[in-house]
């Protein structure tokens, strides 16, 4: 490339110039002014006098030419990768002799500069002036110092499963001088970050992140053991037949499973539980059984033909339970026992030998204990029902609630269990019996003549043909009643019976 750079002479230029000649010319004629003057006064001739020369001395200044070249801008230059460059050029003078003759001259530039490729440059500066020439130099470095680009590919729908690896979704890298870098782009995983870089030929570096979304949407597996519908009798026990669950991050979580819903056994009707487990992303999963607690049947209640008395005997068995089978074997009556557990356990063979009906009372007879709760009920009449069956042989579902059905005390501590117990013991196939007669012998008779005299007051004035009579073996004056109430009644024309599962039904208004 060569280029020339010229300039226009200014005034200022030559004004030097013409002082110097005016300078001269009165120079020239002060001193002739002078000369003849000195000869007018001294009468001589006024020509000057002859001017002698000195070999030492020049009549005419020695010419000396030189130029001077200046650059606009810096010697150096740095110009960005694809941008224009702009060459600032430079100023030539041309100077002649010993005095201010200073001449602009045309610039002659050599040298080119490739914006498109990478690389240093050099511009040459070149003036002449009277044969004589003088360059400089200029340096341009075409540079690259824009980064690359990384674009990242993103779904906004894409997830990594937690502890799972993640899977690259994609990315592009792109350079202004290298074009097309995606092979060059390295990644790392730190955490939840996945960390990009790239680098082009020039050294600029890229990094990006990108934040590894983690999440789950797989709910758990849940299975149930068994069937999902079951069915069983009332007072069977419910054992859970199990179930199973697992999840595909979480791993085993059946013991994470809760279940809604409780089977009571005691009670007839339809059941459902929920099992329910949740894993650590909150993804539920849900299960369903039902369990139908059926009622057992009871026999139809028979009314016996005649008139019948029913003596039951509560909370035997002890010594007088034994005078008492005497009695009964006398006259061949048959009784029933509400027994708990006592001190003759041993008794109940003879009863069953004797052809007596047992009837479970309570294991505890603690009203605390055996009222606190349905479960605590049940414990205590089961608990009694097998030792009945270890000393008997007899697994009887005839039973009398401590207090009777109607009984208050229990609703100082569950009030309303009452009306629940009444319908569970049906459902599970018990005949509870309460009385329609009471001796009194717990209360205001102290005598057998006082117990004697209510039993039969009682029976006189029942209105229904079957007297369910209460009176309590652990009183010894009441078993001494008994042999006096055997013979009004056989007298008065009355059978005794024990009861059955098929006696007529005795029982009391619950009140609680």
């Amino acid at each position: 490339m060569s280029r020339t750079y010229r300039k226009k002479k200014h005034r200022s230029e030559w004004g030097g110039w013409w002082i110097l000649l005016v300078v001269g010319l009165i120079v020239a004629f002060v001193g002739g002014v002078g000369a003849a003057a000195l000869l007018t006064r001294e009468g001589q001739s006024t020509e000057p006098p002859a001017v002698s020369t000195s070999p030492n001395v020049s009549t005419s200044p020695t010419v000396s030419s030189r130029v001077e070249i200046t650059l606009l801008g810096d010697s150096s230059v740095t110009v960005e990768y694809g941008e224009v460059f702009k060459d600032p050029g430079a100023e030539g003078w041309g100077i002649s002799g010993d005095v201010f003759d200073r001449r602009p001259l045309s610039v002659d530039v050599s040298g080119n500069v490739d914006v498109s490729k990478l690389g240093k440059y050099t511009l040459t500066y070149t003036s002449r002036f009277n044969g004589e020439s003088e360059s400089v130099i200029r340096t341009v470095t075409v540079v690259d110092t824009v980064a690359p680009q990384i674009t990242l590919i993103s779904n906004p729908d894409y997830y990594t499963l937690p502890g799972q690896e993640y899977q690259e979704e994609g990315f592009t890298a792109s350079d202004n001088y290298d074009g097309d870098l995606t092979a060059a782009v390295s990644s790392r995983v730190e955490g939840d970050t996945v960390i990009y870089t790239v680098e082009d030929s020039s050294g600029n570096q890229t990094q990006v992140q990108r934040k590894i979304r983690y999440h789950d949407p797989v709910a758990p597996k849940l299975s149930l053991k068994g069937k999902d519908a079951v069915t069983i009798q009332a007072g069977s026990k419910w054992e859970e037949p199990g179930f199973k669950a697992s999840d595909n991050i979480d791993g085993d979580l059946t013991s994470k499973v809760v279940i809604t819903g409780k089977v009571n056994c005691y009670r007839a009707g339809t059941y459902v539980l929920t099992y329910e487990v949740t894993d650590s992303y909150g993804n539920k999963s849900f299960a369903k059984r039902t369990v139908t607690v059926n009622a057992i049947r009871q026999p139809d209640a028979v009314v016996p033909d005649g008139k019948v008395i029913y003596l039951t005997f509560d909370d035997g068995p002890t010594n007088n339970t034994e005078k008492l089978l005497d009695i009964l074997k006398k006259y061949n009556v048959k009784a029933t026992f509400f027994v708990v557990k006592n001190s003759r356990m041993d008794l109940l063979d003879d009863m069953v030998a004797d052809g007596h009906s047992i009837g479970i009372h309570s294991l505890t007879h603690r009203y605390d204990k055996i009222y606190a709760s349905e479960d605590a009920f049940f414990d205590d009449l089961y608990a009694m029902q097998d030792l009945i069956y270890q000393h008997s042989g007899v697994r009887t579902k005839l039973m009398r609630f401590p207090g009777g059905s109607s009984n208050r005390i229990s609703a100082q501590y569950n009030k309303g269990i009452m009306t629940r117990l009444v319908q569970s013991v049906q459902d599970q196939g018990f005949r509870f019996f309460d009385w329609n007669v009471d001796s009194s012998d717990a209360g205001n008779a102290k005598t057998a003549a006082a117990v004697t005299e209510n039993v039969i007051k009682g029976i006189k004035n029942n209105p229904k043909d079957f007297s369910v009579v209460l009176q309590h073996d652990i009183k010894g004056y009441s078993v001494e009643a008994v042999e006096e109430i055997i013979v009004w009644g056989l007298s008065n024309g009355y059978t005794f019976m024990g009861l059955e599962m098929d006696s007529p039904i005795c029982q009391h208004t619950v009140k609680n």
